[in-house]
């Protein structure tokens, strides 16, 4: 990694907090709250086919790869140009490599419904760490039928991949999207 990039993510790193100075972080039940209910009313799912009756959250809090979201972060953040981008991509990148992936249990996101999420075909939402005010979420269909992730994520499944930027009062500011094909 060069001393550029190396520069820019140490940037990043510092400028998110920054952003908020001034703001108390939204208190953690209600971001996942918020997101929870934002995703149940999301149009798109409809029209993708998703069953949103039969909706369950995956109990543990998983890693998601901001990179998805690198066009609209740049520009939020001011990074447009295509050195710019270049240099967020590679920074976003970077964080992914030196981020934990090991899901954990959570208490916040168990408790958003009693749906064990187990039936096939069912809808299933997974949840990222909150950081920075930001959220990550996923929403795919439980191909499989059963517990665990790779029942979830399938090898040729699509998913619908959220990005929530949270005010400190817990409320959506921003939300992006993006749909993921694995295959």
């Amino acid at each position: 990694m060069t001393f550029d990039m190396r520069l820019l993510l140490l940037c990043i790193l510092a400028m998110l907090p920054c952003i908020t100075s001034g703001q108390s972080l939204p208190a953690p039940e209600k971001a996942y709250e918020a997101a929870f209910n934002h995703i149940k009313r999301d149009r798109k799912l409809r029209r993708m086919g998703y069953r949103l009756k039969d909706v369950a959250v995956f109990d543990s809090i998983v890693h998601k790869n901001l990179t998805w979201f690198s066009q609209d972060l740049g520009v939020l953040w001011g990074y447009t140009g295509y050195q710019k981008e270049k240099r967020l991509i590679d920074s976003l990148s970077q964080l992914e490599i030196t981020t934990s992936h090991t899901p954990y249990f959570s208490a916040l996101t168990a408790r958003l419904t009693t749906n064990p999420g187990l039936t096939k075909g069912g809808t299933v939402i997974v949840f990222s760490r909150l950081d920075n005010n930001m959220l990550l979420a996923e929403v795919s269909d439980n191909q499989e039928g059963g517990p665990g992730l790779r029942n979830v994520f399938s090898t040729f499944d699509q998913s619908l991949l959220y990005l929530f930027l949270f005010g400190a009062d817990g409320r959506i500011q921003r939300c992006y999207s993006q749909l993921i094909s694995y295959n």
